[in-house]
C-alpha cells in the first residue's frame, strides 16, 4: 500500500495498533508466567484502544484534511512497516517486550511529529499535533504500567 494521504497514514497507524494487538494476544496464550500473561493482556487491550482512537479520529476528520498529501516523510525517512506478526512476544522477557513496542511505537511518534510540524493548515495541524500527543501520553502510561506490574 502506497502512503500518500493523511487517510492513509491513519490506515497504517491503526493496522499497526490492531496487528501489535493481535500479536499480544496471541502470545498471552502461549505464555506461562502469569505476571508476563497480565502484561500481554493489558499491552493488547491498550492496543485496541489505541487502534480504536485513530479509527474514530479518521472517521470524524473532514474528507479535505484526509485527503492532505503527505508523501515528503516516506520519501526523506523510512519507516518499516513491521510486520508485527513475525514479532514473538511469547519468547520475550517484559524488558524486551517493552523495547519492542517502544520502538514501533517511536516511529509512530516521530512520524506524527514530522507531519504535524509541516501541516499546511491549522485543523490539519491540531489532528495530527492531538495525535501525537496521545500516542507520546500512552506510551508513557504503558511504561509506568508495566513498570508497576514488574514491582508487583
Amino acid at each position: 500500500m502506497a502512503i500518500e494521504t493523511i487517510k492513509d497514514i491513519l490506515e497504517l497507524t491503526q493496522r499497526l495498533h490492531t496487528n501489535l494487538e493481535n500479536a499480544l494476544q496471541h502470545a498471552s496464550l502461549d505464555v506461562q508466567h502469569q505476571k508476563l500473561k497480565m502484561l500481554l493482556d493489558y499491552l493488547s487491550q491498550h492496543e485496541r484502544e489505541l487502534g480504536r482512537v485513530v479509527a474514530l479520529t479518521e472517521r470524524d476528520a473532514h474528507s479535505a484534511i484526509l485527503n492532505t498529501w503527505c508523501t515528503e516523510y516516506f520519501d526523506k525517512y523510512s519507516f518499516a512497516k513491521e510486520k508485527v506478526d513475525s514479532i514473538d512476544f511469547s519468547h520475550m522477557n517484559a524488558v524486551e517486550i517493552m523495547i519492542s513496542l517502544l520502538s514501533i511505537h517511536e516511529k509512530i511518534i516521530d512520524l506524527y511529529r514530522y507531519l504535524s510540524e509541516r501541516a499546511e493548515t491549522p485543523s490539519i495541524e491540531e489532528m495530527l499535533s492531538n495525535l501525537l500527543k496521545l500516542e507520546q501520553h500512552e506510551v508513557m502510561r504503558m511504561m509506568r504500567d508495566a513498570e508497576r506490574l514488574e514491582d508487583m
